[in-house]
């Protein structure tokens, strides 16, 4: 005779009890995620492509164009006499995700940067205008944490950090 009382295994309210606290740790870790640096991340991502997009179609239209803060968390980009270009998602100003925004911008005095028809970088829209001469950095920030876009003299070579 088989003895149902000598089988191993959980019962029901085991499983529930495991599954509600599985459950929570899972909620506590998702809270605790870092949104913002993911979309920091990405954010920093988008500018430094948008900047190199401004190199290019500098040198594929043989025309100056523009990288240019607009406020404390958008930016557009610009012709030579500064009308906004539309990008590919249809708009004419970048504005990055809640919670992040500019922190500091170092050698871009005119937080802008324009490229020539050969891809160099300068600080200001004159003609020919200034060289940029050092790299320049734009830092974005969100909730403590920061990324950096880096944008070096000479080559305007875009790398995030």
């Amino acid at each position: 005779m088989i003895n149902l009382r000598d089988n191993v295994g959980f019962t029901l309210i085991e499983l529930v009890i495991t599954l509600a606290i599985v459950g929570f740790v899972t909620a506590i870790l998702l809270l605790s995620w870092p949104r913002f640096t993911i979309k920091l991340d990405a954010q920093a991502g988008l500018l430094a492509d948008d900047i190199r997009y401004v190199q290019n179609l500098s040198m594929a239209k043989d025309e100056r164009y523009r990288w240019v803060k607009v406020s404390s968390n958008s930016y557009q980009i610009t012709n030579s006499s500064g009308t906004a270009v539309t990008l590919p998602s249809g708009n004419t100003t970048v504005t990055f995700n809640t919670g992040i925004s500019f922190g500091t911008i170092t050698n871009l005095p005119n937080n802008l940067i324009v490229f020539n028809s050969k891809g160099i970088p300068y600080t200001d829209t004159g003609n020919p205008g200034t060289l940029l001469n050092a790299t320049a950095a734009i830092t974005l920030t969100a909730s403590g944490a920061s990324k950096t876009v880096y944008i070096s003299p000479e080559t305007g070579w875009v790398t995030v950090q």
